[in-house]
C-alpha cells in the first residue's frame, strides 16, 4: 500500500506563508509609486493618469492573471505543460493585441475623453504610460504560468522570491529615474513596474527550469490527455472571476 505524508498545520503554516508574503509585499508596490510621483511636477494630472493607465492594464491582464491556478492544478507531465503553455502563449498574445488595439489613438481619446471623461492633459498622460504598460499582460501571464509549477511542485519560496526580486527592481528603477531625470510622473510609475515584472517573468521561467526538464520526461497515461476543450471548461470560471474581481476598481477610477 502506498504510503502517504501526512499533512499538518505546520506543513500547511509552511507552504502558505510564503504566498502570503507576496501579495502583502506586492502591496506596497501602489503606495510606493503614489509617493513618487506626488513629488514630481504636476502631481494631480500625473497621479489620475496611472491610475486610469494602471485600470487599462489590469482590465486587460484579467483573463489571464488565473492561468497560475491552472498550471497548478493541470500541469502533471509533458504533454499537459506543452498544451497549457501554447494556451497561456496564445492567450497573452490575444490580450496584448487587445492592448495594442485600444493604443490606436481615435480608439484610446474615444475611451478616455468621450467615455469617461478625462481632461486633455490627463488622456495624454494616460496614453504614455499606457504604451509604457504594453508589456504588463503578457508578462503578467508568463510569470504566472511558470509560478503555478513552482506552487504545484512544493517551491512557493521561490514565488516570494520572484517578488523580492520584483519589488526590488520597481524600486531602484523608479528612484534612479526619479533621481537622474525630468521624467514626468507616469514615467516614473509605468517604467518601473513594467521592468520589475517582466524581471520578475524571466526569473520565474529561471527558478522553475529544473522542475521544468523532470516534467518533461514524465508520459502520461494515454487516457489521461490534456486537451484544450478541458483547459477552457476548467479555466472559463476562473476567468470571469478574475475579469469581475479586477473590473470594480478600475470602473470605480473611471467614475471619479
Amino acid at each position: 500500500m502506498e504510503s502517504r505524508e501526512r499533512l499538518t498545520y505546520k506543513k500547511i503554516f509552511v507552504f502558505w506563508l510564503p504566498l502570503a508574503a507576496t501579495w502583502l509585499m506586492m502591496s506596497v508596490e501602489g503606495p510606493f509609486l503614489a509617493a513618487l510621483i506626488a513629488r514630481l511636477a504636476e502631481p494631480k494630472y500625473n497621479l489620475a493618469a496611472f491610475g486610469v493607465a494602471f485600470s487599462f492594464a489590469l482590465i486587460i491582464e484579467a483573463p489571464i492573471i488565473m492561468i497560475m491556478s491552472a498550471s497548478t492544478k493541470l500541469v502533471k507531465d509533458a504533454q499537459s505543460f506543452i498544451i497549457l503553455r501554447r494556451f497561456t502563449y496564445g492567450l497573452n498574445w490575444l490580450i496584448t493585441l487587445t492592448m495594442v488595439v485600444i493604443l490606436i489613438p481615435p480608439i484610446f481619446y474615444f475611451i478616455t475623453e468621450d467615455l469617461i471623461g478625462l481632461p486633455s492633459k490627463v488622456s495624454n498622460l494616460t496614453y504614455l504610460a499606457t504604451i509604457i504598460l504594453l508589456p504588463w499582460p503578457g508578462a503578467i501571464g508568463y510569470r504566472r504560468f511558470y509560478q503555478g509549477i513552482l506552487i504545484r511542485n512544493d517551491l512557493t519560496r521561490r514565488v516570494a522570491y520572484g517578488t523580492v526580486i520584483r519589488l526590488t527592481t520597481m524600486a531602484l528603477t523608479a528612484l534612479l529615474i526619479y533621481l537622474f531625470t525630468d521624467a514626468a510622473g507616469v514615467v516614473v510609475g509605468a517604467t518601473s513596474i513594467s521592468a520589475a515584472v517582466l524581471l520578475e517573468a524571466v526569473t520565474s521561467r529561471f527558478m522553475a527550469d529544473r522542475i521544468i526538464k523532470k516534467i518533461m520526461k514524465q508520459e502520461g497515461d494515454d487516457k489521461d490527455v490534456l486537451t484544450y476543450k478541458e483547459i477552457y471548461k476548467f479555466y472559463y470560471p476562473l476567468a470571469l472571476t478574475s475579469i469581475v474581481g479586477l473590473g470594480v476598481q478600475p470602473v470605480v477610477i473611471f467614475v471619479m
